[in-house]
């Protein structure tokens, strides 16, 4: 079994590894160690660096920073969403959002590189505006077909208006819709699927980050990680949600699973070691 502070240090090193990656290719300079394989997130950026910057001080300075150069690329509305899903664990010191662009700027801040292929989202809000509808096609470009709950739950979006912004780029032609009994699946016309050049990333960095910030809150605080049992017991009364958020981030062909405590902490940690090489 993997001590608990040992799998505390392996959760800190690698969301901090990829906040860090995510700035660099947003436009941040730095001298991150490695590039880590996910999509650029920004509004994810933002919310896990106000929480993360108690591991790592420089990252709520970048993040403030970069929010004021680069305003135009975030969707406040996802920001607001992401960070009271966040705030369900543990308070943020500082609501981004409100950055106005006024503020002094940084030297070390540039615009992100809409042609890197980790900046497709950077892309779409370049053409749609940092709006749902990027959110949307960004969704369905990466993932294949989807309805507009799935959309909705995997981007931290409202449902609603993600099943209008679906209903409207089908009229446009932009999507293929297809419908059964129980639901409307949406997917993206060929033709403009094309104009798209971007590799799959295997990792989904909020999903990831609120799966570590979920480890750490709750299961590895303090005042449990001298106590076995406290350990094991605390991954077992957050059994579900390390399971949910855990196979949100990326796909492991590991159960999570385990009829017992230990069991479960077991299949835990070897789901998210795995994650980790894939990153």
């Amino acid at each position: 079994m993997m001590h608990p502070k040992s799998f505390k240090k392996l959760v800190i090193d690698n969301a901090v590894g990829i906040l860090w990656s995510q700035w660099v290719n947003l436009g941040a300079w730095s001298r991150a160690e490695q590039t880590m394989k996910c999509f650029s997130d920004p509004e994810s950026a933002i919310t896990f660096s106000s929480y993360f910057c108690k591991h790592e001080k420089r990252l709520q300075k970048i993040s403030l920073d970069w929010s004021i150069v680069n305003l135009k690329y975030i969707n406040h509305s996802r920001l607001k969403r992401l960070r009271k899903v966040v705030t369900d664990h543990i308070e943020l010191p500082i609501d981004v959002s409100e950055v106005y662009a006024g503020t002094t700027s940084s030297k070390y801040i540039t615009e992100p590189d809409a042609r890197d292929i980790t900046n497709l989202l950077i892309r779409l809000r370049l053409v749609f505006g940092s709006t749902t509808r990027a959110e949307v096609i960004f969704h369905l470009l990466t993932r294949g077909s989807a309805n507009s709950n799935q959309i909705a739950t995997h981007h931290f979006l409202n449902q609603k208006a993600v099943l209008l912004e679906l209903e409207k780029l089908a009229k446009a032609g932009v999507l293929e819709e297809k419908r059964s009994a129980r639901e409307r699946l949406f997917s993206v016309q060929r033709d403009f699927a094309r104009l798209f050049e971007f590799e799959i990333q295997p990792i989904s960095s909020p999903w990831f980050l609120l799966a570590s910030l979920l480890i750490l809150e709750e299961c590895l605080r303090d005042e449990l990680i001298e106590d076995e049992y406290l350990v094991l017991s605390a991954f077992m009364d957050n059994k579900r949600r390390l399971s949910e958020y855990l196979q949100r981030a990326g796909s492991c062909k590991l159960p999570i699973s385990g009829s017992t405590a230990y069991e479960l902490y077991e299949s835990v940690t070897e789901y998210y070691t795995c994650l980790c090489t894939l990153l």
